[in-house]
């Protein structure tokens, strides 16, 4: 089904005279909240569109926060909100994302009514978190992937998203080029290779490629899907695993990222914050 970003209510006039006009409601979506897995810590987010449900029927995709606008009927409805992001940052690729659990409830409203609806999302209970680093007290970004013992991914607390602490890469003259990867590897089996995403917080001056390494027969192949230019101002970012996890074509693989250096200064920092690989 085709759907519009900020898509108007489309009237039915069953039941309408033409004298008529039909009477609205409208539910008030604030601004969405997630919280951290399984955890009541509020998390980070680039949560941009509801996508609204109503008696399991698409009504429509809409920016929030705002006021949804829905013909009313004189009986009780079934709401259900998605919490709709930009696939891989792309602003004409909307979704809703799978991780999180739908926002529902049953409403018998008022014509006229307003009701303001909590936008708060959780992650489901039954997605895996393979990589799951908030840099508070360690760095799973320690696999030395471009050889060069001098360039790595440290701590700091210079910066953070969230907490005390986030990751940085220095980028100067001499290190152009920095590339790392994630100590954990997923092995064949542990992903069931449905929906995979990566999702992190960034900031900072250079360029942010993310990718993954397969690893099959003893042969690494290094694949990247997502350039992503840092930010003065910290971002969020959904990246879409799911066509390069789904075949069958490895015996392990780790995420990775690598971070070049654009800028004019002498010396550039990238940061990085509340890194996951999370799939089912």
């Amino acid at each position: 089904m085709w759907i519009l970003i900020g898509a108007s209510i489309t009237w039915s006039s069953c039941g309408i005279t033409d004298h008529e006009m039909p009477i609205p409601f409208y539910l008030e979506l604030g601004e969405p909240v997630t919280f951290e897995p399984r955890t009541e810590i509020q998390g980070t987010n680039k949560i941009t569109e509801a996508w609204v449900f109503v008696d399991n029927q698409i009504l429509g995709v809409y920016p929030l926060p705002g006021k949804v606008p829905i013909q009313w009927e004189d009986k009780e409805m079934d709401i259900k909100i998605l919490a709709g992001i930009r696939n891989s940052g792309m602003n004409d690729y909307p979704v809703f994302y799978p991780f999180f659990k739908d926002i529902g409830f049953q409403l018998k409203p008022e014509p006229n009514g307003i009701y303001p609806v909590d936008m708060k999302f959780r992650y489901i209970d039954d997605c895996k978190l393979s990589v799951y680093e908030n840099f508070e007290s360690s760095n799973i970004f320690e696999f030395d992937l471009d050889n060069k013992p001098e360039t790595s991914m440290v701590l700091t607390d210079e910066e953070a998203c969230t907490g005390r602490q986030c990751g940085m890469v220095v980028l100067n003259s001499g290190n152009r080029f920095v590339e790392v990867g994630a100590l954990t590897q997923v092995l064949k089996g542990q992903n069931a290779r449905g929906k995979s995403y990566v999702e992190f917080d960034y900031k900072g001056d250079g360029e942010i490629a993310v990718g993954i390494a397969k690893s099959q027969n003893g042969v690494i192949i290094i694949k990247y899907i997502l350039f992503v230019p840092a930010k003065k101002e910290w971002n969020h970012i959904y990246a879409d695993f799911t066509d390069i996890i789904s075949p069958n074509d490895f015996e392990s693989y780790r995420m990775i990222l690598a971070f070049s250096k654009t800028g004019i200064n002498q010396e550039s920092k990238v940061y990085i914050d509340n890194y996951k690989h999370i799939h089912f």
